[in-house]
């Protein structure tokens, strides 16, 4: 780890920084000493995962080895894993001192999260999700951009993920999440989105009339 790292911030102009886990397991935990390595070859940050490699995504992260790293270096470190909701995100900056935290999964399964942690850290309140216009103004946002970036095909694919979290608890949701994973091309998503919200707008129209 430490000829790859200081190969590459030799090698590049760029600030260097590292995302790793706390160790391989719960017997080899080795952070600390990783941190000061990385820090003493020129790395500018650090983001730890707090599992372990042999934990994968399963099981609780541990956060309570942060402030033995934040003692032992002096670049900026950042928290990740499981941090999925504002609480989380503000319990996590006064339980361990990190200078900041990354977002991963939890992002695609709620892309309002950055404002909506932002608003709670400021004001110790949450944000209301986000209105019906708005999920689909951003999901058609995303979904353009994506295929200026990636091109369509393979853009329009890789979003399927996405659409659980833009149509989560809206009515019919699991129809149309079922259509728009058929499509190749983005015009019939963006038609199908279209339809959506046209029949959204008249299935409240009608709630609202009983």
């Amino acid at each position: 780890m430490e000829k790859i790292v200081s190969r590459i911030v030799k090698c590049v102009k760029l600030p260097v920084t590292v995302k790793t886990r706390l160790g391989w397991d719960a017997e080899e935990i080795r952070i600390v000493e990783v941190a000061k390595m990385l820090e003493q070859v020129g790395v500018r940050g650090l983001t730890i995962h707090c599992r372990t490699r042999a934990q994968g995504h399963k099981g609780d992260p541990d956060f309570t080895w942060i402030p033995s790293v934040k003692a032992a270096v002096s670049i900026p470190v950042f928290v990740n894993g499981s941090i999925d909701t504002p609480e989380k995100i503000l319990r996590t900056f006064e339980e361990t001192g990190c200078d900041g935290v990354m977002i991963g999964r939890a992002a695609i399964d709620n892309p309002w999260i950055f404002n909506q942690a932002k608003h709670y850290l400021l004001h110790r309140e949450l944000l209301p999700p986000p209105a019906l216009e708005e999920r689909l103004r951003v999901l058609t946002d995303h979904l353009q951009l994506s295929v200026e970036c990636k091109g369509e095909r393979k853009a329009v694919i890789e979003f399927r993920k996405h659409y659980s979290a833009y149509l989560r608890n809206l009515p019919f949701a699991a129809k149309v999440r079922l259509e728009l994973m058929q499509f190749v091309e983005m015009a019939p998503v963006l038609d199908r989105i279209n339809e959506y919200v046209v029949s959204l707008q008249s299935y409240e129209a009608a709630e609202a009339a009983v």
